[in-house]
Formats: C-alpha cells, structure tokens, sequence
C-alpha cells in the first residue's frame, strides 16, 4: 500500500502492483476530435491520442507523420508531413502542420513516441482523415427547391405587409378586402405581428386558431379554404395591437389565391383598407420594408433521380446540404443512420453538409438516389420568431456523389434532370409531429425500375448566401431504445403508455390495421390526478404524429423529420396495445458517454442519472434548455452553467465547436454573444447588448471544453470573437463595474424569492461583475495556456476587475451585496472576496444558509457554485446537508417526487404551469460537483496530463466510484470509509499525473493503479 507523504508534501509515488505494466504504445489516434472522419473541414487539423505503457509512464516526445496513401506510409514515409522526433509531452490536441491537403483529400496518419527513458514505441496503427468540400469551387450541382408547383407559385407572389397604427392596445384594428370571384373555393393564408382575433367572409364569422396567451412567440400564419359564390365579396379581418417604433400597431399581411378561371389562377396579394376613428375605410399603407411571409406548413416532397455507371468506384461519397430535413436511399436502400439533418444551426451565415461513404450501395448498370425533403430545423415553426426563421421559402436541397478524391466530375449531381412527387407525409414540424398518409407510398419509389413519368420535373431554387460548412461534431441519431413500463387501457381503442423515463425522442409501433384507420399518438410529460395526460405545460406545442394505416401486415409507425419530450404516450386508433408493439426511441447527438459517477446514497444517485437522462434529452445538434414544450432554444445562461457537468458526462468536444460556431454567427457587432443561438432575430428578446451570465458561454464553454480536451482548436476557433465580447463590455464599462449594457439583465433568474423569474434578489451589477471578472480570467487562463502573446494583458483586465468588484461589492466588514446566497457564493467561489476577509465572508454565507432552515435561494447563477463555495470556505458539512435535502427547495425533492429528469424550477411541480419544464438540465450543473468534489476527479492542465483527485469526506457517504475516459486515458477513482479511515483505490493513465489529497496526504501518483489510506479520521 502506497501512503504518500504528509500533508502539504509533493511526491511521485509508484504504483501499488503490475498493473499497467504493457509495452509502450499510441493508441485511440483521433483527427478533429473523430475518429476517422469524413469531411473534415480544418486545413490543420487537430491530431489526438493516447499514451499506453507500463505504469509511470510519461510521454516525452512524439512523431507524426501523414500520407496520401497507405502504401506509402506503410512504407516508411510521410509525403504530406513529416513532423521528425518532437520533445513534447503533450498527446492531445496537435496541430497538422504538414501540406495544406486539398479538398476530397485522403490522409492517413500514424504515430510513435519516447518515454522518459528514451524508449521508443511502435509505429501506432495507421488512422485516417478526409478533408471535405473546402469552397464553393468544391461544389457541383444546383441548389433545387423541395416545393409542389403550388406552392411554388404562391411564393412567388408573396403578400405585402400592410399596417395601422391605433390610439392603444385595448382594441383591434380591422382591415377590409373586397374582390371579385368565379364560384368555388379559395383558399387564404394570413399572418398578422400580433394576433388573428377575428375573420369574417361577407358578414359570417369564421373561426380563427386561438393561440395560448404563455406561447413562447406569436401565432403562425393561418390557412383558411373559403367556399365563394360567384360574385364580389368581403372580407373583414381583426388584428390584435401590438407594441411598434411609435406606439401601438397591427400588421398584417396575406394572399388570397381565387378559383382558377379558364385555367388561370389568381392571388390577391395586397388592396387592403383599414379601419378609421370615423368608422369609415382608408387604403392601408404598404411598409416599408417587407420582411418574408412565413407560410404554413406543407407536405414533404420526394426527389429522385435516376444514373448509370459502368463500374462501380472502389470508394464513393455523398456530400449532402438542405435547408429543411432529408433522408436519402440508394437502389432502395437508406444511406446513414443519422437523424434530423439537417441540424440546427444559423443557416444565413453556415449550412451544415454531411458526407456519407455510399461505395457498397452502388452497383454497375442503373441505380437511383431518392431523397426526402421535409420542413426541418429551417423550415418549421421556431419559437418565438414563427416559421422560416432564418430565410424564406423554399426548402431546398443540394447534393452531388463522386468517386472518392476524384476531381473529374460527379457521378450525380442536383440537376434539372431530377424528377420530384409529394411525400406520404403530409406536414412535418418540430413542435407540432407528423401527419402521415401510408397509403400514398409509391411502392418502389427510390429503386431502380420505376415508372416516375407521372412525376413533376424538378426547378431551381435560390442560391443561399451561407457558406456550406463541414461538420464539427458526430451528428444526431436514435442513440438507445426504451421499452414500455406500463400500458394502460383508457378506452375502446386508446392506451396510455408509461414508458417509465422522461426523454426526448418518438415513439414506434408495430401494428396491423385496416387501410384507413388513423392512428394518432399524443405525448406528455406528465399526468393529471385522473391520469389523463397533462398537456398543460407544453403550451401550444401540438406535441403528436398522425398516421392513416395502409393496410399492410406489420407497418412501422415512425416520424422521420420531428422530435417530442415525453415520458407517457396516448395511443389512439388501435384495439390492442402489447408491450411488443411499442417502444421508444431516444434522439440525441451521438455524442460518447464518458464520465460514471456511483455512490452509496441513493438521492444523489438518482440526482446524478436523472442530470444525465437531462443532457440526453437537450443536446441535439444545439443545447437546448427543454425538448417538450413551444420553446426548445440553444440558452446560452443554461449551458455555461452546466458545461462542466456536460463535459464529464460525455465527450462534448466537436458539439462544442459546433455550437460555438453558431454562437460566433449570431455576435453582435459590438461582441455580444446572444441569449440563445442560433437566435435569428439579433441577441434575444430585443436587446442589442449583452446579457450577463447568458452571453459568458462565448467564453465558458471554449474554456470548459480545452481543460477538458486539451484541443485548442476550440480556443484558436473562438479567440478573436471573445476577446471582442470582453473587450466591448469593458470599452462600455472602462472602471470594471458592469454597469451600462447588460441586455434583457435577467439577473439570478428563478431564484427562490424572486416573484417574477428576473427579480433583482441579488444586485445586478454585481452578478453582472462578477461574471465579467469570471471570463477574464478565464481568457488570461486561455492566453497563457495556448501560449499567447497578450496573455499578460489579460492578466491585467482581470485583476482591474476582481480589484473594482472587491471595492464596489465587498464590505470592510465582509459583507457582499445585500446578503443574498448568490452574492457570497460568487464572490467567494470565484476570488472576488479580499483573502483577509474570505473565511469571515464563508461565515456570514452558512449562517445566512443555516438562518433560511439549510436551504439554498439561489437561481440559475448561483446554484452552480453554491456548494463548491461552502467547501471552500470550510463549511463542507453545509454543503452536504443542502445536497442530502430532500424538502422543497432541493435537488432531493425533485427526485423524492419521482422526477426521472432535472427540472426547470426547484417546485417545477406545483408551480406556474405554462413555464414548467421537467427535463431542463441547468440546476443538474450541481452533478460537476458530483465529479469533482465527492468522486474526485478535476482537471488541473488541459486535457487531464494533471488532475486532482481529493474528495470530500463527509461520514453519510461512505463510498463512491467514479470513471471517466479523459483524453488522456480512462481514470478510476473508487473510495471507501468505515469512520476510521478512508481507503482510495486510483487508476492514473499513462502521460498523466495524478495530485492525491487525502486527510494527511498530499501526493503526486504517477500512472498505473495505486491504492492509498488516510490517516486515521476524527
């Protein structure tokens, strides 16, 4: 047993037995984060790997070399980089530095290293990358709209907004239209800034949607088919106030398209009148400057395209973008397994592409490609800015397949010799579901051999400004499956389906019914106190799929293009529900699950695997704060809280340079990172400025991820965009004092004494302060790290800050503030408290901790840091009491509620019902302190080469078991205590260094497995 040294001594201890001891090796060689990858779109990527060896070893230098084809490596040679023997011991995050590889380019890789006693391993085995479409110049093929010639008319005569302004908003103002028509139906599409409240067609109201008064944004455009008589009509619309520029307005913008007269169709696009204080009728002014129409939704469009080859290509590829989702088929086959593409991101500055690797899809003589379009992330509704957020109409696609490196042109590309149908799914939305008609599947659609003369030629759509972007991160996919817990009848043919687990995600059945019969599944969080399905809470959300069965034996009932929060289902339609026929599937990014944690005290087990379900539920090409209800944004406040915690969960290094990209897209001019990204609509909820503790992920999450990682890539990424957000807030606050500019200031948001949810129950220039103090120290920390030149500067802006936070906020006396928990807690956790006055400090926190009955006050902010500050201030039994707490407000009342996920609000269930989540993750940010502080492992250097592993005994834990596959390898820690003395059991990978601290120890252990004792516990 190895007992290291006494309190406050440095050694490097041995390791307590053989294990460990192999033969020196690289190992888990990674490019960008990926293993293998196709389209890699960084010229210099970043090459990664691990360091095996026997125990104690540490790498001292590397070489790499890269070549453009196998033989050649194999033969001893890099043709494209040559690195030669490098003295360095870092084996994560190495920046190629060889030939700038073209586009389509294939590198293979390969790697050795020394140790410290000048032995050199192996030649690794080979790993490889292939660099993607680099420009447009890479591309071929034409961008082609994904529209039925319907609506492709209908967009190109747009309506015209049109809009009036009125004394107040207490009335509505109402427009006129008068027009002349052949008799049948037509049909209107109207969409108003505010709301659609009234609709009249000669004088007989028609119904208009309500729309709930807590939706998160305004109503979507409505559709309304109107039976006319021939003749001249009128029609009279009512449109709520909203707030404008210069007071109260109501716009409203629509098109009437009149039945076809000698087979030529008419759209009135504009000639409203409007209402007078006289009660008579004025012509409506056109505006200015019309912004896109947002239509309705439509149905998914099927595109294929027929090609032959004479042989088929040892390697082929196929690169795909769209504005809207898609799923491909080669010769009746589906190319992938990913989901939802294409995913999230600001699609005016970036449009993701992905390349798949289709070569045994492929076959000599004739073969199809079928693409299917639907509305997607572009397309559907986005909360709160309404359908095409982020461009207008049409969904488009663009897509080529080529041989693998080849230059001499495509195989096929997006071209006018495409032919296109409408899809069986007849809308596809992320908040609302699916409607799917499988009896209108043209059996055979995708594979050789169909007859698709009866098929529209496809046209051309507009070219997107955005540049097409390489992928960053693993893309998403159904990454698990959960089985039904319970299936209740309610009905003679609906069942409620429990499926024991809150998740984001669909819902499959395998069912036999007649051609027909619909069959509707409706989706829930939660249940009412009857046990019907709580609905309330997901607001206008429609949250449910569709189905009219085709009659077939063993139809799979699946959307294709849409995601649900849900832990329960209503299954309507069918007469039978068995556990066989349902199942449930998760839908995340397949990002890899790294980090475990396990402990002896069931609450905080639960705690730590509901945060988890939470993150699986939320990261999906962006983080989003909810997966169920009108919302389901990229929160910037909610990620840089949870990051750690996210971080130790799962390998969240290409979704973070993914998600920082959007972030990067959506900067304001004068740096400000917005509230949520992609957020088409400037920063968020009409600021122009940054808001404090939201817009710091520009900074937090890079920082997070390079002590994670050790990849600087994400901070050379994001250097310049976050030095600009310092920069611009401190040239707005010159004296340190976050005073001027702080965005929608949201404060502590939904701390526990706060009415509304942005109460100021701590000042605001403080938490504002003190999350400036926070990112530049952060960026000094990221400057000196990654070896910059201004890294002294930094240090400079930082100390200025931490000094004016000090003089402004921190009483001779040791106050903070006004005395709220968040004012100590940040203060104390992140050096912003005099070191004099720090442990005074510590103690006005636990008596004001211990004066509230050992509850916590604090909101999104201070939550984080809560018990990490009590456990450096020396009150570590505090801490532990507020994360045993199992009344309300706690971690442990969600879970003694039988939560199965984080909630948004500490009383998530008794509270206002139209702002309840109960899959947020951002109160689960407390699970980093689960990692760090009881399992005990923490980053000290990037990319874990030092760690520190020094739990927190407390006597009501006795033991705890915590894994994680660090970049640097996989480390163990497993400890136990009997009262007496704790025992620790330590798993160090190679080229790393482990700081133990134990009661009477404080060690440095090198690799290899080691077992260490406490002195003897009081």
């Amino acid at each position: 047993m190895t007992t290291g040294a006494s309190a406050g001594a440095a050694m490097l201890a041995g390791p307590a037995g053989g294990a460990g001891n192999g033969r020196l090796r690289a190992v888990g060689l990674r490019t960008a984060s990926l293993q293998d990858p196709l389209a890699v779109g960084d010229v210099q990527p970043m090459l990664s790997w691990r360091v095996e060896g026997p125990a104690g070893t540490r790498q001292t230098a590397f070489h790499v070399r890269v070549a453009g084809d196998p033989a050649i490596l194999a033969s001893g040679r890099g043709d494209l980089w040559d690195s030669g023997r490098v003295a360095d011991a870092t084996s994560t995050g190495i920046r190629y530095a060889g030939v700038p590889p073209a586009a389509r380019r294939r590198c293979f890789w390969q790697v050795r290293i020394w140790n410290e006693a000048g032995a050199a391993s192996p030649w690794s085995a080979p790993a490889a990358w292939e660099t993607g479409l680099l420009t447009e110049a890479d591309w071929q093929g034409r961008w082609l709209a994904a529209e039925g010639a319907e609506e492709r008319d209908d967009r190109l005569a747009p309506p015209r907004w049109t809009s009036a302004r009125l004394p107040d908003e207490k009335r509505p103002a109402r427009f006129r239209l008068g027009f002349a028509s052949t008799a049948g139906d037509a049909v209107l599409v109207v969409d108003t800034r505010s709301r659609l409240t009234g609709l009249r067609l000669d004088g007989v109201p028609i119904a208009v949607p309500g729309w709930h008064p807590e939706a998160y944004g305004g109503p979507p455009a409505a559709r309304f088919v109107l039976p006319l008589a021939a003749g001249r009509h009128e029609l009279i619309a009512e449109v709520a106030a909203g707030k404008g520029d210069g007071g109260a307005t109501a716009s409203i913008a629509a098109q009437l398209r009149l039945p076809a007269t000698a087979g030529e169709v008419r759209r009135i696009v504009d000639g409203w009148e409007v209402a007078d204080a006289a009660g008579g009728w004025q012509a409506a002014p056109i505006d200015p400057q019309q912004p896109h129409f947002a239509w309705p939704p439509t149905p998914a469009r099927l595109m294929r395209r027929q090609f032959d080859l004479a042989t088929v290509p040892r390697a082929v590829r196929l690169h795909v973008a769209a504005l809207g989702s898609y799923r491909i088929w080669i010769n009746g086959i589906r190319v992938g397994d990913d989901e939802l593409q294409s995913e999230p991101a600001e699609y005016r500055r970036h449009i993701p592409y992905r390349t798949y690797d289709v070569s045994r899809l492929l076959r000599a003589g004739e073969n199809v490609v079928g693409v299917m379009v639907g509305d997607g992330f572009y397309a559907s509704y986005q909360a709160p800015d309404g359908r095409y957020a982020y461009g207008p109409a049409p969904r488009r696609l663009r897509l080529m397949i080529e041989t693998a490196g080849s230059r001499e042109g495509a195989h096929v590309v997006t071209d006018g010799e495409w032919r296109h149908h409408e899809a069986p799914i007849t809308m596809s939305e992320i908040y609302a579901g699916e409607d799917h008609d499988r009896r209108r599947w043209p059996a055979g659609w995708a594979s050789p051999g169909f007859d698709d003369d009866a098929w529209l030629p496809v046209w051309d759509a507009p070219t997107p400004d955005a540049a097409l972007a390489a992928p960053l991160g693993p893309p998403i996919r159904i990454t698990r499956t959960v089985p039904a817990a319970t299936i209740r009848r309610i009905g003679p043919d609906s069942h409620i389906v429990d499926f024991g687990q809150n998740f984001a995600g669909r819902v499959r059945l395998s069912v036999t019914g007649q051609a027909g019969r619909e069959v509707v599944v409706t989706h829930a969080e939660i249940l009412t106190k009857e046990g019907a399905l709580d609905r309330r809470n997901l607001r206008v959300a429609r949250a449910q799929d569709r189905y009219v069965l085709a009659g077939e034996a063993g139809e799979v009932l699946e959307p294709a293009f849409t995601f649900q929060g849900f832990r329960y289902a209503r299954i309507d339609g069918l007469d039978d529900l068995t556990a066989a026929m349902v199942t449930a599937l998760v839908v995340s990014s397949d990002l890899p699950e790294i980090g475990t944690f396990a402990t002896d005290q069931p609450v905080v087990q639960k705690l730590w695997l509901n945060t988890l379900w939470s993150q699986r539920s939320n990261f999906r090409g962006n983080p989003t704060d909810c997966p169920q209800r009108d919302e389901r944004l990229g929160w910037t406040g909610d990620a840089q809280v949870f990051w750690d915690t996210a971080a130790f969960n799962m390998d969240v290094s290409g979704f973070t340079r993914s998600f920082t990209r959007m972030l990067r897209d959506d900067q304001a001019a004068n740096g400000a990172f917005p509230m949520w990204s992609p957020s088409p609509k400037g920063l968020g909820w009409g600021t122009d400025t940054p808001t404090p503790g939201w817009a710091d992920a520009g900074v937090m999450l890079p920082f997070v991820d390079y002590l994670h990682t050790g990849d600087r890539s994400v901070v050379d990424d994001n250097w310049a965009a976050m030095a600009a957000y310092c920069d611009g807030i401190l040239a707005t606050n010159p004296d340190g004092i976050w005073n001027k500019g702080r965005g929608a200031d949201l404060g502590d948001w939904l701390a526990l004494d706060a009415k509304w949810p942005g109460d100021e129950t701590t000042p605001k220039p403080l938490i504002s302060t003190a999350m400036l103090a926070r990112s530049l120290d952060q960026m000094a920390q990221m400057a000196m790290w990654t070896g910059r030149a201004d890294a002294r500067q930094w240090h400079q802006k930082a100390a200025r800050t931490r000094a004016a936070f000090m003089a402004a906020f921190v009483g001779a006396d040791s106050t903070v503030g006004n005395g709220s928990h968040t004012g100590y807690i940040l203060a104390l956790r992140l050096g912003l408290v005099p070191d004099a006055l720090r442990a005074r400090a510590g103690e006005r926190l636990a008596a004001e901790v211990i004066r509230r009955g050992r509850l916590l006050t604090t909101g999104f902010l201070g939550t984080p840091l809560a018990l990490d500050a009590l456990v450096d201030a020396g009150h570590a039994p505090l801490a532990f009491d507020l994360l045993l707490r199992t009344g309300y407000p706690s971690w442990g009342y969600m879970v003694t509620r039988g939560a199965t996920t984080t909630w948004e609000r500490w009383n998530s269930d008794v509270g206002d019902v139209s702002m309840n989540s109960f899959n947020h993750y951002a109160f689960g940010a407390v699970c980093s302190f689960l990692y760090r502080r009881i399992g005990g492992i923490e980053p000290i250097e990037p990319g874990f080469q030092r760690f520190r592993v020094a739990p927190v005994l407390d006597p009501r834990f006795r033991s705890a078991t915590t894994s994680l596959d660090s970049a640097s390898g996989r480390i163990v820690v497993a400890w136990r205590h009997d009262g007496r003395q704790a025992l620790l059991d330590l798993t160090v990978p190679a080229n790393t260094v482990a700081q133990v601290v134990l009661p009477g120890i404080d060690a440095l252990y090198g690799s290899g497995r080691h077992r260490v004792a406490s002195v003897p516990l009081r």
